[in-house]
């Protein structure tokens, strides 16, 4: 039988046995909620279910979920949960019972990252938000089913919530892209641009020409290696990540539907063979210039890899000189989806060599696209109907 016993502060201590000892549920405001708690912890006890710890730090709920995605995660995808475990969920709940956390602390701390910088910019963006509910609700999700420490999930049903600022709502969530003009212009300046150490090694311009017109994403093509491509096609299979130590390593892709093979243009051949020529020509006669050991197609005078972040920073000047606005390195991947669908391109084809999991994915990404593609192709409909 449960035990019910009046605390000296008021509130009421609610206990159950278990191993032959009186273990305590918690405190509460009233006997009836101290009752209520004893009568599940003893329904629990006869379907052999695990009694509610509500002692139970919220640190080790952390531990041990960690512990379960890590069977199920890749490396790098487990590294950002640390790093977001790490920076944003321990600082505000780590000193925490489990069982204290209730959906005001959730709410609460969600909040937080909805505030705006010294510009009126938000702080984090609506992505980045996302993945913090989502990691959050997980962790409250394993206490619930794998634990069984809480009853309910105090973050289930939330949802981020975005300011009524519908300007700021479009720009958080608009997809950024170059015009085939912006293109060219870019293009243009790369390819007569001179670099200070290698003139000829034209890197940026191959490597900007290439994402453009294959629509990979950085860290696939920065993973890519020579015999990675044959005739006209290119064997997507790994992309690069950051360890620990930010050293680059080799990791698995993003998805199932990510290892795929791509066709190149000719335009892209014929730049890429006189890439090869020249990037050997220094390797054979500058030992300034080093091989890279894995034989890889984008790789700087030094013979490494290149990293997003000097990427970025170099390109940004090239954006500036080109009088082209820098939009992100991602853009080059969203201008090669939406020139190939305004091309005519079918949403199928764009979708597998993007490697999206489905056409649902391209359509919602690029659906001002879509759209409009629609409309044109219901007026030739209509037209063609016409009586």
């Amino acid at each position: 039988m449960a035990n019910i016993r009046k605390l000296s502060s008021g509130k009421y201590q609610a206990r159950v046995h278990k191993d032959g000892k009186l273990v305590s549920l918690g405190t509460f405001k009233t006997k009836k909620e101290a009752e209520i708690a004893a009568a599940k912890a003893e329904e629990r006890k006869y379907y052999n279910q695990t009694l509610t710890d509500r002692n139970m730090p919220f640190e080790y709920v952390v531990e041990q979920w960690l512990k379960w995605k890590r069977q199920s995660t890749k490396d790098s995808t487990f590294r950002q949960l640390e790093v977001i475990i790490r920076n944003h969920v321990m600082p505000p709940f780590g000193h925490m019972k489990i069982a204290k956390v209730n959906r005001s602390h959730v709410k609460d701390w969600l909040a937080k990252f909805n505030e705006l910088d010294e510009n009126g910019k938000q702080k984090y963006s609506i992505g980045s938000r996302r993945k913090y509910l989502s990691v959050i609700k997980s962790i409250l999700f394993y206490a619930v089913q794998e634990l069984e420490v809480l009853e309910k999930n105090p973050a289930d049903r939330l949802k981020i919530e975005v300011q009524d600022n519908v300007a700021l709502k479009k720009e958080d969530e608009k997809v950024k892209y170059f015009s085939l003009d912006e293109m060219n212009r870019l293009l243009d300046f790369l390819r007569t641009y001179k670099h200070q150490r290698f003139h000829e090694y034209r890197l940026y311009y191959m490597l900007i020409l290439f994402l453009y017109k294959t629509g990979l994403r950085i860290s696939e093509a920065l993973a890519l290696r020579w015999d990675d491509i044959e005739e006209n096609l290119i064997d997507i299979k790994k992309q690069t990540s950051r360890d620990d130590n930010n050293n680059v390593i080799l990791t698995t892709l993003k998805n199932d539907t990510s290892y795929r093979k791509i066709s190149i243009d000719e335009e892209v051949i014929r730049e890429l063979k006189k890439f090869k020529a020249k990037q050997n020509e220094l390797i054979l006669g500058n030992p300034r210039f080093r091989k890279n050991s894995d034989g890889i197609i984008f790789q700087n005078y030094n013979g490494h890899y290149l990293t997003p972040s000097v990427i970025r920073e170099t390109i940004q000047k090239y954006h500036k000189a080109s009088g082209v606005e820098y939009r992100g390195l991602h853009a080059f991947r969203h201008t090669h989806a939406v020139l190939m669908l305004e091309s005519g391109v079918s949403l199928l084809y764009v979708s597998k060599r993007l490697g999206h999991k489905n056409t649902k994915t391209t359509s919602e990404t690029y659906s001002h696209i879509t759209e409009k593609i629609e409309k044109d192709e219901l007026a030739k409909f209509a037209s063609y109907t016409l009586r």
